[in-house]
């Protein structure tokens, strides 16, 4: 290839540049660019519209910067191009090759000889060009130009041409409204440069000048600000192991849940969707590829149905359910975010360039246009219960709502106004309680309604005033006491503007302190919590009552109930919540750290005297706040004496020490029926076919801290940390455990309990008899426990037992009090210099 100009020469096949500095490829602040000249097939049409090929397969041709004579006819692949003055730019953008070949306004670009393939020609337009349009508007240099460029085209695949149009894509440029993908692009391209750091184009001193100065002559090379990804993308970047935070285990299921935040990857990936709402009441994310549910917090407008939505700031969660008996896994993705952090790029009901026809978002999921006046009436929720399976053979869910009609129905284009703060219309008639009903497809108006705000319910398609007065046989036989009216699947809502309407009065909201409290058994209340530990309860091991009609979900098996453990910061008080599953289905967002509002849960008591509650048909979850990010940070509970005791249900810690155990009882249960489970098998074979068991441990201590004594119970880690046992030696003693399936050891000592029977000849019993017995089980420990209700009476009012001691060659027997019992929580031994300073902050916090 000739030599056109005395700059150096790229010759085809080569990677490097003749006389390239070394050390200008080291510098992070800026490059210069080598002009040069260059002549090569074109390979590959990367962007048309962007002005971008490739030559040779590793060369990249940017034309943004000048401009095409014959709207660039010729350039097709197949065609030998050579390109003079242009300028040479090494990794300018991470999202292209190394090599990067721009021309500027001294470039000129000559087809040496034409394409002999049958390739289509696709013409560069200056008009309308949206790439051109943000070059000079934002006065772009190559690395930021080539970010935009990639950004574009990922935008147009994931929306282009069934979600939006291309008109709604691009925009007027510049004679109206930015369209979609500017909006997208102008906080972060406004921001790329310092106030007054633009580079202003001189397009004569560009050619003309003996000292050349272009935007190309010097460059940063720019890491991609954030990526935008498809949906399906950023759901399989979470099911990586490596973002495991916490699981949770019971007999027969594994539960655990991965956590990605965007700060977690190299490039921060935006997430970026048309935002509908499922038949089933689940807000989803949707490009043309895929779907991700969501959670929004607090819920969204209504409005924003259809809309195409950009968050920067989410957390994606993977919750994972291991069926270790079926040996099935099922998944279960989706993204949790804040309205404060959603930014509406597009609104296709207000859009006069959308239609229809324009979007593949099913009708029900989004808001039509009423181009007539339809009916339509004003409402304010009182209560919103919760999604159940529905009564009629139709199946799918329901969920019903307390409400007061404003006014009568009129059609749309009626007028209300409001004066003095106060909600007034046309026609004096009294507000009217009703109970609504949604099924079917108008559930997924379920993430959108709050208490005590007014929305419009549009009949869609009705034009007769009447048609609010019609009650199907379904709606009468809810309700005898109260109007009950069925919303229609194809009709609409809409929030409506209105100050502060008090129709209905404030719910009481208590806290897990109050609820333990001024609650009695049976009652229903709402309580509101932050979720310290979740875990499943089979069907045989809960106290819920299933309810008959179930909901077909595949996340969990059937059968199977949530235990979530809330707790309130403030006072540590801490209550068992259990949620049937068959009753509705697995709300999104139960995660530890979460703060929860529980609406309409019963107030129960245990068998042990232990408070907890559980939910009913129409119980209601709301999750208020994301997770923390670890549930160490938390404040942890102070420090008391055994001798002044807390209330029931209340997180304290002690430092104590073991005086004695009491028992220990280790063991192997079935996975599947819970029998003793020995030699690989269950104890019911062959009626039981199972092949895998779980181990138990659970211990009765005494424990002492100085002040009192207490009967402390430990089970599982608790009962190896306690025994001092490293964790190869307690996996040593299960597998001989398992030989038997049982070992129970009860203490023999003549001052605390009652003498059983002649010590056992069994070697694995004496072993775990003389670990109990070890000196080093009396050591410090911090314990963090709670108090069993059955023990809130005073002391004084507790039946005493007879106690012998013996002094010398006398014994004396005399009735102490019984000692209260502890649940421990948490066990871990402290070391001296730490188990000092406890013991300071104990007695200082007991003086004041």
């Amino acid at each position: 290839m000739a030599e056109i100009s005395s700059s150096p020469t790229i010759k085809k096949g080569e990677n490097k540049v003749e006389n390239w500095p070394q050390e200008r490829q080291k510098q992070d602040i800026k490059k210069e660019s080598k002009t040069l000249t260059y002549k090569g097939v074109l390979t590959k049409i990367l962007d048309p519209c962007a002005g971008l090929y490739e030559l040779d397969g590793e060369l990249v041709l940017c034309t943004a910067y000048l401009q095409l004579p014959n709207r660039g006819r010729g350039l097709r692949e197949g065609a030998t191009v050579e390109v003079f003055d242009a300028h040479l730019q090494q990794s300018p953008s991470p999202l292209f090759p190394p090599l990067v070949l721009a021309c500027c306004l001294r470039s000129r670009v000559h087809i040496s000889e034409f394409s002999r393939l049958s390739s289509s020609h696709s013409p560069v337009v200056a008009a309308s060009n949206l790439h051109l349009h943000l070059l000079f508007r934002y006065q772009l240099r190559l690395p930021e130009y080539l970010w935009v460029s990639d950004v574009v085209e990922k935008l147009r695949e994931k929306l282009y041409p069934y979600l939006v149009t291309q008109r709604c894509l691009v925009g007027p440029l510049g004679s109206g409204p930015p369209g979609l993908a500017e909006n997208l692009l102008s906080q972060t391209l406004s921001s790329l440069y310092l106030p007054g750091g633009s580079h202003e184009r001189n397009p004569q001193g560009e050619i003309l000048d003996v000292l050349h100065d272009c935007p190309l002559r010097k460059y940063s090379p720019l890491p991609s600000p954030w990526s935008l990804p498809s949906l399906s993308l950023l759901s399989s970047l979470v099911s990586e192991n490596r973002f495991l935070r916490s699981s949770e285990l019971n007999r027969r299921l594994h539960w655990s849940y991965n956590v990605l935040q965007p700060e977690d990857l190299p490039t921060p990936p935006r997430l970026l969707g048309v935002l509908h709402t499922s038949s089933s009441g689940v807000l989803k994310l949707k490009d043309q590829m895929f779907s991700l549910p969501c959670l929004i917090l607090p819920r969204p407008p209504i409005a924003w149905i259809g809309c195409v939505i950009k968050v920067s700031e989410y957390e994606l969660i993977m919750e994972k359910v291991e069926n270790k008996v079926k040996e099935k896994i099922e998944y279960k993705t989706y993204v949790l975010f804040l309205c404060q952090n959603v930014q509406v790029l597009h609104q296709p009901h207000i859009c006069s360039s959308c239609t229809d026809k324009a979007s593949c978002v099913p009708r029900p999921s989004k808001c039509p246009r009423t181009c007539v006046p339809w009916v339509s009436r004003l409402f304010v929720i009182g209560r919103v219960e919760g999604r159940g399976p529905r009564s009629s053979s139709e199946g799918g869910l329901q969920f019903q709502a307390q409400a007061t009609w404003v006014g009568g129905p009129q059609l749309l284009e009626a007028k209300y106004n409001y004066e003095d703060g106060e909600l007034k219309t046309e026609e004096d008639k009294p507000l009217n309680r009703v109970l609504l009903l949604f099924s079917g497809s108008s559930v997924r108006w379920f993430n959108f309604l709050q208490p005590n705000r007014l929305y419009r319910l549009i009949a869609t398609g009705e034009t007769n005033l009447g048609i609010f007065d019609r009650q199907s046989e379904s709606s009468l036989q809810i309700s005898n006491c109260m109007e009950c009216f069925t919303v229609h699947s194809e009709w609409t809502l809409q929030d409506v503007e209105n100050p502060e309407i008090l129709l209905f009065p404030i719910e009481e909201i208590l806290c897990i302190k109050e609820a333990l409290k001024k609650s009695s058994p049976g009652s229903l209340l709402s309580v509101t919590g932050t979720v310290s530990h979740r875990s499943i309860c089979d069907a045989q091991s809960t106290y819920m009552q299933h309810s008959r009609r179930t909901i077909s979900e595949d996340f969990f098996p059937q059968g199977i109930s949530l235990k979530l453990t809330l707790m309130e910061i403030a006072s540590h008080s801490e209550v068992s919540v259990y949620i049937d599953l068959s009753r509705g289905p697995y709300p999104l967002g139960l995660l530890p750290g979460v703060t929860l509002l529980l609406q309409g849960l019963e107030w129960k008591v245990s068998r042990s005297g232990s408070i907890y509650l559980r939910s009913v048909s129409t119980c209601c979850v709301c999750v208020l706040s994301t997770p923390t990010k670890s549930s160490e940070h938390l404040p942890p509970p102070p420090i008391v004496l055994f001798k002044n005791l807390p209330g029931p249900m209340t997180l304290r810690r002690a430092v104590c020490s073991v005086s004695c155990v009491l028992n220990l009882t280790l063991r192997w249960v079935c996975s599947m029926c819970g029998d003793i489970f020995r030699k690989g098998a269950c104890a019911r074979s062959p009626s039981c076919s199972s092949k895998s068991g779980v181990f138990q441990a659970k211990a009765r201590v005494k424990a002492d801290d100085g002040s009192s004594e207490v009967v402390l119970e430990l089970q599982d880690d608790a009962v190896s940390l306690m025994l001092g046992m490293s964790p190869g030696f307690w996996e040593a003693l299960q597998r001989r455990v398992l030989s038997r399936g049982e070992v129970t050891m009860q203490y023999r000592g003549r001052n605390h309990e009652v003498l059983t029977e002649e010590q056992s000849e069994d070697t694995l019993l004496r072993y775990v008899t003389y670990l109990t017995s070890r000196s080093s089980v009396s050591r410090p420990l911090l314990l963090t426990f709670t108090l069993r209700r059955n023990n809130t009476e005073s002391l004084s009012a507790a039946l005493p037992q007879s106690r012998r001691f013996t002094r010398g060659d006398r014994d004396y027997i005399t009735y102490v009090p019984s000692a209260p019992t502890l649940t421990c929580l948490h066990l871990q031994e402290v070391d001296p210099r730490t188990f000092c300073h406890l013991i300071h902050d104990r007695n200082l916090s007991n003086v004041t």
